[in-house]
């Protein structure tokens, strides 16, 4: 079963889903108390500018509420920042998530395509500043990236950054699992944060809450938040989701533990991959990319379990599957069903 997404499990039942990447610790009770409580106003509108959560998310981010954009998820804001700056030619690396490229395409925009080796793990490396020139009017990089699960090294970080800056060209990251990252203040791009950069953020995979969708833009220039805010439908957050948001941002003790628990759950699949002589990438976030036989989804569809075929990927092909860290008795029903499905 080849998917767009991971997560498409409406007309399956009784599976095990590592297909979708989200906190296998799942959603905070006090989450779950502030959306309950926020039933008896759905009859009014939301705030279009989400007043109360941007100013939250200001505190959280150590940055001005007026550089801050509320969607409709992540996707919502990929969309809105691309159709608000309508970029002529864009670079995005391969693999990486699909939207960059579906978005861009849907602006009319020029598509240059930087391929990752895998002999190098996927990672960006110097030869990214081959397509990186004057051309380029927006660049979108992913970090960690999905579905490989890399980082940007801080010295390519800031190399990027004052290439950017110097060509005039418009810097997007998708920081959406940084959440998940051991010392992820050090790699966050928000370090170099600029009048070109904007950073996209989610709750989606940190607070285990895919079907609020509620997603968040940091822009180094509040014009350019602006102009995203402006761009797109005026209710985009849902009065439930901008609640839920709110209590989540209490939460954050929640995301040491979470972070803390996917590292040493990622280890023990890695391991237990390498101990079945599976090609597996080292990764920073909540999930591992590696390869094996051709039909292993189906197999272990066999045993009720979804995992994300990523021969859809851009740059990748039949054999790269990704897998999200769940819980500790979870995984080791994957890796048995996975030992059984290659060792028959």
């Amino acid at each position: 079963m080849i998917q767009q997404h991971g997560g498409n499990i409406s007309r399956l039942e009784n599976i095990l889903d590592f297909s979708a990447n989200i906190n296998p610790l799942g959603v905070p009770d006090s989450v779950k108390k502030a959306i309950s409580e926020c039933i008896p106003y759905i009859e009014k509108y939301p705030d279009p500018y989400c007043i109360e959560l941007r100013s939250k998310l200001s505190e959280y981010e150590n940055i001005s509420a007026q550089h801050i954009v509320c969607g409709n998820g992540a996707d919502d804001l990929i969309f809105r920042i691309i159709y608000a700056f309508k970029p002529k030619k864009a670079l995005i690396c391969a693999p990486t998530f699909s939207e960059y490229s579906r978005a861009l395409e849907e602006c009319g925009c020029e598509i240059t395509v930087h391929h990752l080796d895998e002999e190098n793990n996927f990672d960006i490396t110097d030869s990214f500043f081959y397509d990186l020139d004057e051309s380029i009017d927006m660049c979108i990089l992913s970090a960690p990236n999905n579905p490989t699960g890399r980082l940007i090294t801080p010295d390519l970080q800031e190399a990027i950054v004052k290439k950017c800056k110097n060509n005039g060209t418009i810097l997007v990251c998708d920081e959406c699992f940084m959440g998940f990252v051991k010392n992820g203040e050090d790699y966050t791009f928000k370090n170099y944060l600029s009048e070109n950069i904007i950073i996209l953020k989610a709750f989606t995979k940190t607070f285990a809450m895919p079907g609020i969708r509620l997603g968040y833009a940091v822009c180094g220039d509040s014009s350019a938040a602006e102009i995203i805010q402006n761009i797109g439908q005026f209710w985009s957050v849902s009065s439930i989701a901008q609640e839920a948001g709110i209590a989540a941002l209490d939460e954050l003790d929640h995301l040491r533990r979470s972070a803390e628990y996917i590292e040493e759950e990622r280890d023990y699949l890695y391991e237990e991959l390498r101990s079945m002589k599976i090609k597996v990438f080292e990764s920073s976030a909540n999930f591992l990319l590696f390869r094996s036989i051709s039909d292993l989804a189906e197999k272990l569809l066999g045993y009720n379990i979804l995992i994300r075929d990523c021969r859809n990927f851009r740059g990748l092909t039949e054999g790269f599957y990704r897998i999200a860290v769940r819980t500790h008795e979870e995984n080791i029903k994957m890796i048995a069903a996975l030992r059984r499905c290659l060792n028959g």
